[in-house]
């Protein structure tokens, strides 16, 4: 089929692909909404005239046009969607807030945090409305623990605005909570905040409880730890019961996507409903049975919490039963399409998150990929138990073919085993929803529910098990592919482009798909050439820790201070080198020592043409015979020697506090160098510097 034939067969997908368009272009430009909206307007019009004037001669145009106007939607619905930040302008100030709890409270053991959503201020005795969302993070008693979706709170507090992340790499949390609507954040201890209303208000708060209280009859079923974490989060999409390790073993396994509530889960729940309602016969019956399942799936999307995969995955078999109902056949890419522009619809910003991208790709591989991988290697249809494991085998395969630009920008590594690792937890998910769901169902009778609890800990125990055995595996995970935004989008159109020559053996799409291939190894050796000249310093923000990497090219010196966390340390290390590219790194010991360009001792060091001072919780009080300015000071920890006890004939162009340094001390050392170019990484973020211009700054 050719692409035109693919498209009038599929609406849905001419009209999301602009629309998506439209969605970045807000994004990156940020549009007015009017401007948006009236280029909708001309685009439109321009497209309605050119269509009653030549009609088929002027199809390109009309078409071009048609792109256009509906782009200028997607960007109007974006612009719309944008909240003011109410919280910059008017929460910043201290003040008395209502707000109510928007979601599930996750209590850990010295706190909980909480989303809220701020309703009104308190200004001078008056309430005035106020909108804002926030998260909330409440040193934990009696009163935090009890907090449930839907109550409100009234406190008194500065909202915070969101910070920047304050390393070069790593997770954006900021960024992550702003394309969630999340405006601010605040922090209260006890008696900070009181219950005004502990009455539940708003349908998915309602949900949300009900959830909660599911999970509940799951502790009371006999399930606790891991066991109750997998169950709780298979079927009902709550995961804080889980612990990290596991969550851990689960992406190193390639077998993250069972830990969140998707189409698979969607379906089986479909299934499920399908067998309980096989009893209605009959035209009007099976039209009533219809209409319930869709009911029914709603209600278990909103106890799950409206992620985006159930989202997607709930308006994808919504519609496959209501087409049904109409005795109609749906294309699953029009399908697929038309439940992604209803959700952009509501919700543009969910384009950006991680969840909704690797839902859809992963469905669109599926579907495209599976049926060849299998023909691959045919197997004998007598063999069920091969032929089984082989088209199982080609779903994991076609899945992570098509989710593979996204792994590699979110997760930073590549699953080798996730084939192995999708045999064991695709009939296991199926295992434990169908016993996690009969032992909701037995609840009521207390014999039953202790049977299949102990069925469901056992299952759920072996499930586990079999996934860290096989994430402990040698050679598990390629880790430390690191690709920016450019590459990854040019190895998707990569594969986009494969998929499409498959389909059309159009030899033009294959040409494209090796452009593209191009397009995406070339940053990669520019990227090797720019950095082999690079030479910088990074002081690095960690509060537990005092970390300084001198880049040299594709090598690295790092200067550790007292290591209060080895676990985060590391992890730091890994994601400089990941950051700078650099293949070989070494420890320095500032004590004494001598490595490559770096020449250290008693804290003092020499790198190239820059010399510079550490100081930390070991350097002693020191005197200066010569007066000597030196390009750094890196100051960590907390000092044995005072600001005041520094020698006055030792100066420095730059002074850097790491986060290690507690702010009252930071003040002192800042007062102490006051004219000189004082970084503080605790408040400003990680120091950068090319240490071509350090001397001139």
């Amino acid at each position: 089929m050719s692409i035109s034939g693919f498209l009038d067969k599929n609406s849905f997908v001419r009209i999301i692909l602009p629309f998506a368009l439209g969605i970045v272009f807000h994004c990156y430009w940020s549009v007015p909404a009017m401007v948006s909206i009236s280029a909708l307007a001309i685009f439109a019009a321009l497209a309605i005239f050119l269509f009653r004037q030549n009609g088929y001669k002027s199809r390109w145009a009309c078409g071009a046009a048609l792109f256009l106007s509906i782009a200028a939607l997607g960007s109007a619905m974006a612009a719309l969607n944008t909240s003011p930040n109410v919280v910059s302008d008017a929460g910043s100030r201290k003040c008395e807030y209502r707000a109510s709890v928007t979601g599930t409270p996750s209590v850990g053991e010295k706190a909980c945090k909480v989303d809220m959503r701020v309703e009104a201020v308190n200004l001078l005795g008056e309430w005035h409305d106020f909108d804002a969302r926030i998260v909330a993070t409440i040193m934990k008693d009696s009163a935090a623990a009890a907090l449930k979706a839907g109550q409100t709170i009234k406190f008194s507090s500065r909202i915070d605005t969101l910070d920047m992340p304050k390393n070069p790499f790593g997770f954006n949390y900021s960024q992550y909570l702003q394309l969630n609507g999340v405006q601010g954040s605040i922090f209260l201890n006890p008696g900070e905040w009181e219950l005004a209303d502990g009455s539940v208000h708003g349908l998915r708060q309602h949900a949300l409880n009900v959830r909660q209280m599911l999970v509940g009859l799951l502790e009371k079923a006999g399930l606790e730890g891991n066991e109750l974490g997998l169950a709780s989060t298979l079927v009902l999409g709550y995961k804080n019961n889980i612990d990290a390790e596991v969550k851990q073993a689960y992406m190193n396994a390639g077998a993250m996507h069972v830990l969140a509530v998707s189409g698979m889960h969607v379906g089986i729940v479909c299934s499920v409903l399908e067998m309980l309602m096989f009893v209605l016969g009959g035209r009007l019956a099976s039209n009533f049975k219809r209409l319930v399942i869709v009911l029914l799936l709603w209600v278990y999307a909103f106890i799950t919490g409206l992620s985006p995969s159930v989202l997607r995955a709930t308006v994808m078999f919504s519609f496959l039963e209501l087409g049904r109902l109409m005795r109609r056949d749906m294309s699953i890419y029009n399908t697929l399409a038309a439940s992604a522009f209803l959700l952009l619809c509501i919700n543009p910003d969910m384009l950006f998150k991680a969840g909704f991208q690797l839902s859809y790709a992963a469905v669109v591989g599926i579907v495209s990929l599976q049926p060849r991988i299998v023909r691959l290697l045919p197997v004998n249809r007598r063999n069920k138990p091969l032929r089984w494991f082989w088209e199982l085998t080609a779903v994991s395969i076609a899945a992570q073919i098509s989710t593979f630009p996204f792994c590699l920008y979110y997760f930073e590594r590549t699953p080798v085993y996730f084939w192995l690792s999708n045999v064991v937890v695709s009939p296991g998910a199926v295992l434990m929803i169908g016993l996690t769901m009969l032992l909701l169902a037995v609840s009521p009778v207390p014999v039953l529910t202790k049977i299949i609890g102990v069925a469901t800990t056992y299952a759920a125990r072996a499930m586990n098990w079999a996934v860290m055995s096989i994430s402990n595996l040698p050679f598990s995970t390629i880790e430390n592919t690191y690709i920016s935004v450019f590459q990854a989008v040019a190895i998707g159109a990569t594969i986009l482009a494969a998929l499409i020559w498959l389909r059309t053996r159009n030899c033009n799409w294959l040409m494209g798909s090796l452009a593209s291939f191009l397009v995406f190894i070339t940053p990669f050796s520019a990227s090797a050439v720019r950095n082999s000249s690079t030479q910088a310093l990074c002081v690095y923000y960690s509060p537990r820790n005092a970390l300084a990497q001198f880049v040299d090219g594709n090598s690295s010196y790092w200067v550790q201070g007292a290591i209060g966390d080895a676990r985060q340390a590391a992890l730091m290390v890994k994601g400089g080198n990941i950051f700078w590219n650099s293949s070989r790194s070494a420890d320095v010991d500032m004590r004494e020592s001598e490595s490559g360009r770096m020449l250290a001792r008693d804290g003092f060091f020499v790198y190239d043409s820059v010399s510079g001072l550490m100081i930390s919780d070991s350097t002693p009080r020191f005197k200066m015979k010569q007066p000597a300015t030196l390009d750094f000071l890196i100051i960590s920890g907390k000092p044995a020697i005072k600001p005041r006890q520094m020698p006055k004939n030792l100066t420095f162009s730059n002074v850097i506090i790491d986060g290690s340094v507690p702010p009252w001390l930071a003040r002192d050392w800042e007062r102490r160098y006051a004219n000189s170019n004082v970084h503080n990484v605790r408040q400003k973020g990680a120091f950068i510097c090319q240490l071509a211009s350090a001397q001139n700054k």
